[in-house]
Order: structure tokens, then sequence, then C-alpha cells
């Protein structure tokens, strides 16, 4: 469910890990590590998320440590989210499908549709496919 919304791979595992071990501090190669991931890869994903106030980093002698920013605007929506996509099947179900005919069937109505509204607003709309249902249920409640 989480590669829907954030494709970076690398992102992922990073959030998910940090935010499994939120008061922990890391440092790149023992993330690195953890992760299985490579440390250029995990240091330009920490980066952009430090960019943006999630994480924390400072520096002690030549070592650099990480950590995630509790006080950050988003965190208890960005938990909430990780948490429950990890419980989450790989594979979610659609949550309607349709048989082959039924298909066929929305796809003329779209098209008597689209035809309709040619006719009421002219010919001058360049509008190429049938407007979706939802679109015909908005300007319905518009009009």
């Amino acid at each position: 469910m989480l590669e829907f919304i954030i494709s970076s791979v690398s992102r992922r595992k990073i959030l998910d890990y940090l935010l499994k071990n939120q008061d922990k501090e890391f440092h790149l190669r023992e993330l690195g590590r953890n992760m299985d991931e490579p440390a250029p890869i995990i240091k330009r994903e920490l980066d952009r998320l430090e960019q943006i106030g999630l994480i924390l980093s400072w520096t002690v002698g030549n070592r650099r440590y990480f950590k995630v920013n509790k006080n950050f605007l988003f965190f208890p929506e960005l938990k909430s989210l990780v948490d429950k996509a990890a419980v989450l099947p790989m594979t979610l179900k659609v949550a309607q499908t349709f048989t082959l005919k039924e298909s066929l069937g929305m796809r003329s109505a779209w098209e008597k549709r689209s035809k309709e509204i040619i006719q009421e607003y002219g010919d001058h709309l360049k509008r190429r496919r049938p407007r979706h249902p939802a679109e015909g249920r908005m300007l319905e409640k518009i009009s």
C-alpha cells in the first residue's frame, strides 16, 4: 500500500526503520548495515527527509548521526500511515470490479452522455473521451 504513496523503495525502508526505532540515534553506516542498502542511497534519502524536517542530524567527530524529529508537523500522521501499511496485505483487492459486459454497458452510457453534452454545449467542444461517472455526478451537483 505504501508503495503507491511513496515511490522510492529506499525511502520507504528508511521511513519504516526510523519510525519503528524513533527513540534511537543512528549513524550512516549503521543504517546501511541494518537496512541492507548502500550508504550513498541512504545518505541521499536522509538528506531529503532532513530538508523537510522529519530527520535531525548532527556530527560527533567524523560521524554524522540521525534521529527522527518527533516535533515534525506530520509526524503522528506519517507514523500512523507507516504502521497501518505494515499490517495490510501486500496485494489489496480492488474495491469494485466489473465484468466485461458491465464495462461495455458503462462505456456506452458514457458515450451517450458525451453526445448529450455535445448537443447541449455545441460542437466546439474537443472532448475525445467519454466523461467519467464521477465527473457526471459532480456536474449534476453543480447544475
